[in-house]
């Protein structure tokens, strides 16, 4: 059973987490299979401390009370877009040129015509994946459709959203049945926040897969 304690600015969460702020700064330990000791609160640790806490499904309040107390520093978890301008790649790029490469699905570009835009060929099961570039609690993935006709539109459907540490080892966040509309803008959030390097788009059919723009919002820890 987990329990917790607060005295001052001493907090102790069963046996697996200690932390207690001091006038030169704060100090973390996490004990277990592996202890680590993080003696100060700058970003990276106070980063790894609040992966700890996502990883061992610590609770809501513990959370809180990590950006709140760290060394006094007003913080708090945010959700943003990590994908722009990230790497990507595609199964395939329809009349290869540079108006339907896989870059321009994370160029924050949403334009009304027929450029800069994720075109393959028709193909079974097409794909576009972006590589977020380190691992991240993807929270929800949001995709901008076709504006230029309601057929490219209609193609958007039965499509898994695929979260992963690999492109090999990908796991399902989210299932779009369809058909999407023109210009829709899709909001699809995982059944629960995944951990992963790598977001997939695959339709699970024969056709093209095409839309404008795709943002992944993952937890980040935002200090002002």
């Amino acid at each position: 059973m987990l329990q917790y304690s607060v005295i001052g600015t001493l907090i102790v969460v069963g046996s697996l987490l200690s932390v207690y702020t001091q006038s030169s700064g704060c100090h973390i330990t996490i004990s277990g299979n592996s202890a680590e000791d993080f003696k100060k609160c700058d970003d990276l640790n106070f980063q790894k401390m609040m992966d700890f806490v996502n990883a061992t499904k610590q609770t809501q309040i513990l959370q809180d009370v990590l950006v709140k107390n760290c060394q006094g520093r007003k913080s708090e978890k945010c959700v943003e877009d990590v994908a722009h301008k990230k790497p990507t790649g595609q199964s395939s790029t329809y009349s290869p040129t540079a108006q339907y490469n896989s870059s321009h699905g994370v160029d924050r570009l949403i334009p009304s015509g027929i450029v800069y835009m994720v075109v393959t060929n028709r193909e079974r099961n097409p794909f576009w994946w972006v590589n977020l570039g380190r691992e991240y609690l993807v929270e929800r993935v949001e995709i901008w459709n076709r504006k230029d006709c309601s057929s490219c539109a209609e193609r958007t459907r039965n499509m898994d959203v695929t979260v992963g540490p690999t492109l090999n080892e990908m796991k399902l966040c989210a299932h779009y049945k369809g058909p999407s509309q023109t210009g829709e803008h899709l909001v699809l959030g995982c059944t629960k926040r995944m951990r992963g390097r790598y977001v997939k788009l695959q339709i699970q059919r024969t056709d093209y897969l095409n839309f404008l723009e795709v943002k992944v919002f993952a937890l980040k820890t935002c200090s002002n």
